[in-house]
């Protein structure tokens, strides 16, 4: 039938289509586009903030505080150093330097250390006061009895000059060459004994000539106070004393006392004058009062 529609199959859309009148199949309508879909999740990056640079130092302040801190460390450094210097004996000690603790810190080659080029240690400001129980009658001449600051009291020759020092109480000669030295033994765990032998060991690492001549328990002197008590050690020393130039020849007693505190009692000098040495600490021990008994 002229101007009849009819319904034909379309191989090249592969889909039905109405024909025209002349038969041809109507021109084929453009697909329609696909329906969106899921849009695929896209995280974001996040935004590095940018942290502006610190300002630059003025010429020469980063590496002038560089300096600053190098040098305090070096201060540091140089006072620890001291400290281990002084706890360890290596100045030269003449006797009592058994790695102490500050209050028993070694003394210089002959007992002391020194002040400059002085030869001596500076003498106190706090004078002893002579005992209200001196008496002339027991003591042997040349001797005075007196009653120290540090909280004991004994019998030191005249003349000799006291002074305090880092290292203890001393009364000594012009130029010490003669003393006698007093301390505190702060090592709990250290027994009198125990004290006089490090003390030999020591010397005889660091002086020149050391010589042991004796190290005894339980020698106090023959009349030593009984303040003085009987946990006691007693070591006897020699060396060549740079300082004096000479053999010196020394004796420390190390005991507990009777006020529980262990003390060490050193006096030295040289050999010739050995006898007035071992005087000076026997006399030194035979009037020794501490705690109680100086009332």
């Amino acid at each position: 039938m002229t101007g009849e529609r009819r319904r034909v199959w379309n191989e090249e859309t592969q889909r039905w289509e109405d024909t025209g009148a002349s038969g041809d199949a109507a021109p084929p309508q453009p697909p329609l586009p696909p329906l969106p879909g899921h849009l695929p999740y896209v995280p974001e990056t996040p935004t590095v903030p940018t942290v502006p640079a610190p300002p630059g130092p003025a010429a020469g302040g980063g590496r002038a505080l560089w300096w600053k801190v190098v040098a305090a460390a070096v201060v540091l450094g140089l006072g620890a150093g001291y400290g281990v210097l002084k706890l360890t004996g290596e100045d030269d000690g003449d006797g009592h330097d058994r790695a102490p603790t500050a209050a028993t810190a070694p003394p210089s080659e002959d007992g002391v250390p020194m002040d400059g080029d002085t030869g001596a240690g500076a003498p106190s400001s706090e004078s002893p006061s002579p005992s209200p129980s001196e008496s002339a009658g027991t003591l042997p001449a040349g001797y005075h009895q007196v009653e120290d600051p540090a909280g004991y009291a004994l019998a030191v020759p005249d003349g000799w000059e006291r002074s305090e020092r880092d290292t203890g109480v001393f009364y000594a000669t012009k130029g010490d060459r003669n003393l006698l030295q007093i301390f505190v033994i702060t090592e709990g765990d250290l027994t009198p004994y125990e004290a006089v032998r490090q003390s030999s060991k020591n010397l005889g690492s660091q002086q020149p000539g050391y010589e042991e001549v004796s190290l005894d328990r339980g020698a106090a002197p023959e009349g030593a106070s009984p303040a003085v008590g009987e946990d006691t050690a007693r070591l006897v020393y020699a060396y060549d004393s740079e300082k004096l130039g000479t053999r010196k020849q020394g004796v420390e007693y190390a005991f507990t006392a009777a006020d529980g505190k262990k003390y060490a009692l050193v006096a030295a000098g040289p050999l010739d004058d050995w006898a007035m040495t071992r005087e000076s600490a026997e006399t030194a021990l035979a009037h020794w009062a501490t705690g109680a008994s100086l009332d």
